[in-house]
C-alpha cells in the first residue's frame, strides 16, 4: 500500500510540475531532482570504488550541462556567450572533471580509472536526460509527458507480466526476478499507452506510424536504464540507491528507466519520427498547457 501511494503521489506531483511550470523554473526544478539523484549515484560509486572529491565535480558538470541547455533554449540569457557552442563547451569541461576526479585521487591505479569512467557515465546518464527535459518541455510539456508515461507503463507492465507468465530470466546475472516475458509485457504496455497517449493529445488525423517505432524505443531504453541501475546497485550491494521514496527507494529507483527514454525521445523528435505535427511545434516560451 505504501508503495502505491507513493506512486500516485510522486506521479501528481510530477504531471502538475511538467504542466504547469514556465520553462525557467521547470529547469530549477528538473535539476534540483537530478542533482539529488546524483547524491544517490555518488553513494552507489563510492561503495564501488574509492572516488574522492566526486559528488561536488558530478554537481558541477550537471549545474553546467544544465545551464547550457537553457542558454541553448534560449530560457536563459547570457550575452556574453553568443556565439559559443555552449553544449559543446560544457561538454568540454564535463571531460576535464572527468580526469580530474580519476588523476587527482591518491587511490590504487584501478580505482582511478573506475571512478574517472563511473564519472563519465554518470555525467551522461543524467545529463542527458537534463538536457532532454529541459528541451521538450520547453518546446511542449506534452512531449517530456508522453515518454514519461510511456516509461512508466513499461514498468508497471514488466512488473505484472512477469509475475504473471515470467518462467525465463532475462538477464540473471544482473536483476534474477526480471524475465523475458516481463520485458515483452513491459514493451506491450508501453506500446499501449503511447499510442492512447498520442492519440489523445494530438487525434488520429496527425498519427505517423513512427508513433509506435518511438513508443517502443522510449520503453525498450526505459528497461535498459533499469537494467543499468540495478548492475549498479548489485556492484555496490545495495537493494535501493536510497530510503527517500517510502515503498520505492531512491530518486534513481523512480528515474532509471526514465533517465534513458527522455533523450530518446528528444532525438527522435528532431528526427521527425512523431510526425508533422509535432516537428511544427516550437513552444510558446510560456511552458503551460490551457
Amino acid at each position: 500500500m505504501k508503495r502505491v501511494v507513493t506512486g500516485i503521489v510522486t506521479a501528481a506531483l510530477a504531471t502538475a510540475i511538467i504542466l504547469y511550470l514556465p520553462p525557467l523554473f521547470f529547469a530549477a526544478v528538473v535539476t534540483l531532482v537530478v542533482l539529488l539523484a546524483a547524491a544517490e549515484y555518488t553513494a552507489l560509486v563510492r561503495r564501488i570504488a574509492a572516488a574522492p572529491r566526486f559528488r561536488p565535480a558530478l554537481w558541477l558538470a550537471l549545474i553546467l550541462l544544465a545551464l547550457a541547455a537553457g542558454v541553448h533554449a534560449g530560457i536563459v540569457s547570457l550575452p556574453r556567450l553568443a556565439g559559443l557552442d555552449v553544449r559543446f563547451g560544457a561538454a568540454t569541461v564535463v571531460l576535464a572533471l572527468a580526469t580530474v576526479v580519476g588523476l587527482g585521487s591518491r587511490s590504487e591505479a584501478r580505482d582511478r580509472i573506475a571512478a574517472s569512467a563511473l564519472f563519465t557515465f554518470g555525467a551522461l546518464w543524467l545529463g542527458l536526460f537534463l538536457i532532454a527535459a529541459i528541451h521538450l518541455h520547453q518546446r511542449d510539456p506534452a512531449l517530456l509527458l508522453w515518454p514519461l508515461a510511456v516509461a512508466a507503463a513499461g514498468d508497471i507492465g514488466a512488473y505484472y507480466g512477469g509475475r504473471a507468465f515470467g518462467r525465463r530470466p532475462l538477464a540473471s546475472e544482473i536483476s534474477p526476478r526480471k524475465t523475458i516475458a516481463g520485458a515483452v509485457s513491459g514493451l506491450a504496455a508501453s506500446l499501449g499507452v503511447g499510442l492512447a497517449g498520442f492519440l489523445l493529445w494530438l487525434g488520429p488525423e496527425d498519427f505517423v506510424p513512427g508513433v509506435l517505432l518511438t513508443a517502443l524505443l522510449c520503453g525498450g531504453s526505459g528497461q535498459a536504464g533499469d537494467l543499468v541501475a540495478s548492475l549498479l546497485k548489485r556492484a555496490a550491494k545495495v537493494k535501493d540507491a536510497s530510503r527517500l521514496l517510502p515503498g520505492h527507494g531512491g530518486l534513481l529507483d523512480r528515474l532509471d528507466s526514465v533517465m534513458p527514454a527522455t533523450p530518446a525521445m528528444y532525438v527522435l523528435v528532431d528526427l521527425g519520427a512523431l510526425g508533422p505535427a509535432v516537428s511544427a511545434l516550437q513552444g510558446t516560451g510560456i511552458g503551460v498547457l490551457p
